[in-house]
């Protein structure tokens, strides 16, 4: 009840729902994925990246998912010691250290995307096809600004 109450009452509902679905998404898969391969959120996120993009640097990985950089750091430090992710120079930029995932990387993504998809496919089942392309359309279209906005400090005028 209180949950949709506040939906109609509140002066930023786009952000509220936005918010309120990736809480609702993230915190029972990464519980989940935790319970299952002792991986938590920021180590999950580095073998996604890696997997789906290939060798990052952990800078990239910040830009790609908007994550903190300590935590992306701690998490690819935690990764490379478990043996999940590989670092190596970058012999053209020494300080640039590209990051790789591991055999044991790539078989814990493909253990643990599974549980993934099926709460995404859980969340979105109250959707039709159309309403799905229709909202990924969207969903694509906000997050592929490249205008700044995020950049900006909600304090300046």
């Amino acid at each position: 009840m209180h949950r949709n109450q506040i939906q109609q009452v509140n002066p930023i509902p786009f952000v509220y729902r936005i918010n309120l679905l990736a809480n609702l998404y993230t915190g029972a898969v990464y519980r989940q994925v935790a319970a299952q391969h002792g991986v938590a959120r920021s180590e999950f996120v580095v073998v996604f990246c890696l997997s789906n993009l290939g060798e990052l640097t952990a800078q990239d990985i910040v830009d790609i998912t908007g994550r903190p950089k300590n935590s992306i750091s701690r998490a690819v430090n935690a990764m490379l010691q478990r043996g999940f992710v590989e670092r190596r120079v970058d012999p053209a930029n020494a300080r640039r250290a590209p990051l790789t995932l591991t055999r044991a990387g790539q078989r814990l993504y493909a253990e643990a995307i599974p549980v993934f998809q099926a709460r995404e496919e859980a969340m979105l089942s109250a959707l039709t096809a159309r309403e799905r392309d229709q909202l990924d359309r969207l969903l694509q279209k906000l997050a592929a600004r490249d205008d700044g906005w995020e950049l900006v400090d909600a304090d300046d005028d």
